[in-house]
Order: C-alpha cells, then structure tokens, then sequence
C-alpha cells in the first residue's frame, strides 16, 4: 500500500476549522483570555501559525525543539521565537514548572539534571526516586534559577488551559482531539457530510453552562490521572467557584453528577464521612444509593430511616428516576420493615425456567442461550439497547438529526436536545404527531424500510449500524403487541437520558410468539437499570423473562471444524483463498463443506509451493462477498473450531468486516485443548499430531483435507476428556 500524501497545510487547516467555528457560533462563550488567545493566533504569519497547531497537535506539554522541524515551516526556529514573544509558548523553567515537567523526562535527563545543580545520583536509582530527589533540590534552593543544558533543548506549550477550553467548546471533551480528524479524512470516523449538514451551532447556550461543563470534565481527567485538587474541586461542586449560580442544584448535568460520584469514590476507603459529605452533593440514583447505604453501614440507622420516608413522599409528590424510587422503597422494606430479600434477588428466583448451555460459552452466555434456540427450531438473536435505539432514532429522525443545530459540528454524534434532555420539551407536538406511524402495521414497516436504506451509515450516535437492524426491526413490528412499541418510544422521547440502555439481551420468536429475555449465568446479579428497562416493557405489553442457565456438556452441540488457506500469514495485506467446514456432532462428521475465494492480489510463489493453490485455479473462484452467507450459513449454531484458532477465526473475522458485516462466535482451538489432553508432546502442529496419532491426511494444507484432520483430532481430544 503507497503512502498517503497530507495537503501541505494539513494541519493548519484543521486549527483554522477549529477558530472559523468558534468566531462563526461561540464567541458568547469565550472569555477575555481565549478571545485574546484567538487576536494573537490571527496575527501570526501562516508558519507561525503552523508551528503553533502543531504544538496542539503532539501530546506532550513539553516538546523537543528538534522535534519541531516541519516541511511546510520554512525558519522553525524563528518561528518558535515569534510564539515565545506573544506568549504562546515558553521557555522551561526548573523552578517555576510544575511536577509534570519531571515526570515527562527519561531518566538520563533526570541524571543530567541532578548532576548540573549537584546532586548527583547513581545510573541504577529507579525514575521515581530521580523526580523525587529533582522536586527536593527545587524546594530547598527556590531562590536559583539554574543552567541545565537539558531544559534548554526544550519548548513548552503555554496558556494550555485556554487552548483546553478552546478545543473542548469544539469537541465537546478533553480527549486527544486532533486525531479526529485525521481519523475523519482517511475515512476511519465517519462524520456527517459537510455539504448536506444543517446549520452549525454552540453545543453551550451560555458561558457559565461551558465553564461549568469544561471544569467538569477537567477535574475527571485530574481524578482518572491521580491528581485530584481536592479544595479547588470541593470548592467548585459546592458553587462557591461561580457566583452566580443561585445554588448547586440549579445547575446539574450529568458531568457533574458523575464527577460527584467519582471524588467520592475517591475518598471512601479512608475519609468515609467526607465520601458521604460530597455524595450529599448529588441526587442521582447511583450516588444516592451509595450514600444511603454507607450511612447506614456506618450506623447513622435513624437517619436514613427518616431521609427514605422522606424520599418516598416526595417521589409521590414530584415523582423521581425509576432507579431511585427502586432503590428507596427496596432499601427500606429490607432494612426497617424485616423483608428478607431484595427485589433483584426475588426476580432471579422468580425466573423462568433454567437452560443447560455448554460451558464452551462461558464467556458468552447469551450466545449460548441463541444457540440453544436455534437447535430446537425457534429464532433468537442478540439485541440488548440496539434495536431499542435504532427505532427511536429512525422515527424521530428528521427532529434529531434534520433540524437546524441538531448538532453542535460533524464530530458531534449525540444530538444537542438528547445532550440537554429537553427533547420531549421542545418538540412535543411534534414526536406525538410521529408516534401515529405506528398505530398502522403496513405503514409503519414502510417508514422504517425506507428510512433504514436511505439513512444507512449515518453516524448517529445512537446505535451502530450492522446487517440486520433493519430485519429485526420488522420482526419486532409484525409481533409487537397493539400500542407497546409507542409507549416505550414516547418513554425514550420524554427521558432518553434514563431509558437508552438496561434492555434485554436477547430477542425470541417460538410458538408462544415473541419476547425479549434477560441472560443471567451462574453469579450473575440484575443491575438496577435492566430492572427499570424489564419493567418498563412488561408495562408496554411485551412479554420479558428472566432466563438463567446453568454449565453444561451438550451432546447436541455441533462442532464446525474450520480451516482456511491465505496468501500469507498476516492478516494486513493478504486475503482467504480457501475455506472448508467439517461439522460435527456427538463425534461423527454430519457435514463438509469447502470453496477456493478468489483473494483478489497475487498469490507468492512460496505459498502456491506450499499449498499447491495457484492464480490460475482461483481466477474464476468467487470473491469473499459471494460465499459470506454461505459460510455464514454453515457456522450457524455451530462452537469454532481450528487448529490455532486465532488464526482462522481472525481471517475470516476481518473478511466480514471488510465487507461491513459483524462476525462472532464461540471458539475452541484444538492446538490449546491437545495439550491439556496429551500433555507432554514434542510438538503440537496439526503435521506432528497427525503423525503421532496416525490420522489420515492426503494434502496437508489444503482446506478440506486439513479441516478432515482437525475434526479427527477433535474426537480424539473429547473422548481423552470424557474419561
């Protein structure tokens, strides 16, 4: 693959892109600093300018001055004196940078250091300690600006949390930014197309909203980093830091709340009542739910008693997130009525009926449970939030994403109404005139259809577009009892916030009709949201279960033996040329299956020795495209297995792909279970083992014959296990 060729100015152009938007929709929320940091940007000459975008581009706060030689900067150097000049960048200082400066350091650096201002430290001391002894030498000498050569060979970027909170009113976060868009020009993050977009916007109506929104997201860097500045954080969740906010909660986003949340968990473990004094700071039902119950941990029993009966008149009265009133009404019938069991536990035991499900799925219980289905005939598949998400998205659609500001740039995935929950509020008429489409089966399989092919790859934000959103959307509509399908969408519509995840995890379609069921395995707990969502669609009319499973050895379960032949051995830069199925069942072979695929480049000389798969025999093969389903078809149900699985499943995981198709499955490598069950082998290779156990193999490296092999070895090993 050639090497991609960048616009000269690629990189400017991208901080041009950047101060066009924030001129053209946010000058309402730039304070003095950033306008005055964007007067100096624009008077800089175009390399100035350059070499500034790239200091916002490179990671590192501190930068060497080597590094900073650009093909489209004609003099850096003088450059970097300019930006030093109007203060947008510095010189390092030993005495008056922070503790990041050291700890970006190596530790020849550190060495080199310490021995110019005396300190001299042995090659062997470990990082830690060489920052430990800098930051010691500066507090007892802070009178002494020293001359270290090594400081001189780099450049700081200045004013970082001007250009933080620049780019943070373009992004919406403190992410490593610039990559998008690199990401978005060579195709990888599919954004909107610029020529079909509505009208941009500010993602923030005021000033003190994104200050308040950027220090929230300051502080979870600093928590997530280790550096929490617990007075000035304290200070800002109490509103003290904005005066003129009225109170804290006449402000409260889910930043904040989630920020509260974190600073508490920070200090559980050794200031439990100031755990318990900042979660006060925080009604959402996670905090809540945690500062109840430590309370009461801590024996403060009367307390919590009276603050629950207080919570439980007022969720009456105005009513609450169905989260919270779960918890509060479960928490005081367990603690002060004598209840001996939760609610959660009481669904488990409540259950349906469990399902023995091989233990081969468990990591992937769910796929257990699909396949398990699938044998006796019925059709299930997995659909947990997404097909939730595809319906509210495709039937509001137009008021989401159509009108003028939906969203705030083309990086902006989540709709601004949903970002500030007034959805429901701004658009009532509107989403109860949409919900009528379902009141008509044919036109609403119509709508859905049609907005489903024409919207297709759109980057919502919402769901994640695949093969078959669109078919179990319609399976879910022709089942769907009268009027469930409207109440859950006008319950998403109204809190979108609270109602976009928790769903089941899988769809089923039998005899008895359709449901939805919720896959627990040994050890598994109901979390508080999949209560709510399980609830919410028993109200709408849809039957949900609850259906544990238990480990088993299925005799039925069917084994496809898979094995591929490739130009290569990695997967960048080569292709499939053969694949073959050899199906098992309780050790007999049901079924085989195999196909040369026409990779589409040339295959090397060394592997057509090797597999004896020429050009010529694979030129009128079909491509990959062409058996995808075919393949699809004969894995179905079935657990993956080859002989160094990764390899195989990796391969055709990738082709899938390529052609924007998922690819998943449960996986056996009989490479890993052959030395489990024959331990002690010189080697595991499917030519060695073939050898040792006397199997059968004619073309070694060809598909089918090799699959033959594999799928001996499989009986081989299982029956090793069974004894």
């Amino acid at each position: 693959m050639s090497a991609i060729t960048l616009p000269t100015h690629y990189y400017l152009d991208h901080g041009l892109e950047v101060f066009d938007y924030l001129e053209a929709h946010c000058l309402h929320l730039l304070p003095s600093e950033a306008l005055s940091y964007i007067r100096s940007f624009r008077a800089l000459n175009r390399d100035e300018q350059c070499l500034l975008v790239r200091l916002w581009s490179r990671k590192p706060r501190f930068l060497k001055r080597s590094s900073l030689m650009y093909a489209e900067i004609t003099q850096p150097y003088e450059c970097l004196e300019t930006l030093k000049n109007v203060g947008l960048a510095n010189d390092l200082s030993f005495m008056n940078s922070d503790d990041s400066l050291f700890n970006s350091l190596t530790k020849p650096e550190l060495l080199s250091i310490l021995d110019g201002v005396g300190a001299r430290a042995p090659a062997s001391t470990s990082k830690a300690s060489l920052v430990g002894m800098c930051l010691t030498w500066r507090s007892e000498n802070n009178n002494i600006e020293p001359e270290l050569d090594v400081l001189d060979q780099y450049v700081e970027r200045s004013q970082q949390d001007v250009v933080d909170y620049l780019l943070f009113l373009f992004f919406g976060d403190l992410r490593n930014r610039f990559q998008r868009f690199s990401m978005r020009d060579l195709g990888v993050l599919s954004t909107k197309n610029k020529a079909k977009d509505a009208q941009q916007v500010a993602r923030f109506i005021s000033l003190d909203e994104a200050r308040h929104e950027f220090e929230c997201h300051t502080h979870l860097r600093d928590i997530s980093q280790g550096s929490v500045r617990y007075k000035e954080l304290l200070k800002f969740l109490k509103g003290d830091s904005m005066p003129s906010f009225q109170s804290v909660r006449k402000f409260s986003s889910a930043s904040r709340d989630r920020l509260v949340l974190k600073l508490g968990e920070q200090l559980l473990a050794e200031q439990p009542q100031a755990a318990i004094d900042v979660w006060q700071l925080s009604e959402q039902a996670d905090v809540l739910e945690k500062r109840l119950r430590l309370q009461y941990q801590m024996g403060d029993t009367e307390q919590v008693k009276l603050e629950l009966e207080l919570l439980q008149e007022r969720a009456q009265e105005q009513g609450m997130s169905a989260a919270s009133e779960i918890f509060i009404a479960d928490f005081y019938a367990r603690k002060f009525t004598g209840k001996r069991t939760s609610i959660y536990t009481d669904m488990l035991r409540n259950a349906a009926e469990s399902i023995g499900v091989d233990e081969l799925y468990l990591n992937s219980s769910e796929q257990g449970v699909i396949a398990y289905y699938q044998r006796i005939g019925a059709h299930a598949e997995f659909v947990e939030n997404k097909v939730w998400r595809a319906f509210f998205a495709l039937l509001f659609w137009d008021l989401l994403f159509e009108q003028d500001g939906a969203q705030a740039n083309e990086f902006d995935r989540l709709p601004l109404v949903l970002q500030r929950s007034d959805f429901y509020t701004r658009f009532e008429k509107a989403i109860n005139d949409q919900l009528k489409i379902l009141d008509e089966p044919l036109r609403s399989r119509k709508y859905f259809t049609r907005m489903a092919v024409s919207k297709h790859g759109y980057p919502t934000g919402l769901f994640r577009w695949s093969e078959t959103v669109l078919s179990t959307m319609l399976l879910v509509l022709k089942h769907a009892p009268a009027d469930a399908l409207a109440k859950v969408m006008m319950r998403m519509a109204r809190d979108y916030k609270n109602t976009k995840d928790g769903y089941p995890d899988i769809l089923v379609l039998d005899e008895n009709g359709l449901r939805f069921e919720e896959v627990k395995a040994p050890g598994d707990v109901i979390r508080p949201n999949q209560l709510v969502s399980i609830n919410r669609l028993q109200r709408a009319g849809f039957t949900v279960l609850i259906r544990p499973v238990h480990w088993t050895t299925d005799p039925n379960q069917v084994y496809a033996v898979v094995d591929i032949e490739t130009t290569g051995g990695r997967q960048n830069g080569n292709a499939i040329t053969e694949v073959a199925v050899v199906k098992l069942k309780d050790k007999k072979v049901i079924d085989e299956w195999s196909t040369l695929v026409k990779p589409n480049r040339s295959i090397p000389r060394h592997i057509t020795h090797l597999t004896g798969i020429s050009n010529a025999m694979v030129e009128d093969a079909p491509i990959f495209a062409e058996i995808a389903d075919q393949l699809k078809k004969q894995l179905e149900g079935c657990v993956f297995v080859a002989h160094n699985v990764g390899f195989d499943y990796g391969f055709i995981k990738a082709a899938y792909l390529a052609i924007d198709r998922s690819f998943s499955m449960p996986k056996l490598c009989t490479v890993r279970n052959a030395r489990k069950a024959f331990p002690g082998l010189k080697s595991y290779s499917l030519g060695k083992l073939v050898e040792h156990f006397d199997i059968d193999l004619k073309n070694h490296h060809r598909a089918l014959d090799d699959a033959r092999a594999t799928a001996h070895l499989l009986t081989l090993i299982q029956e090793q296990d069974n004894e």
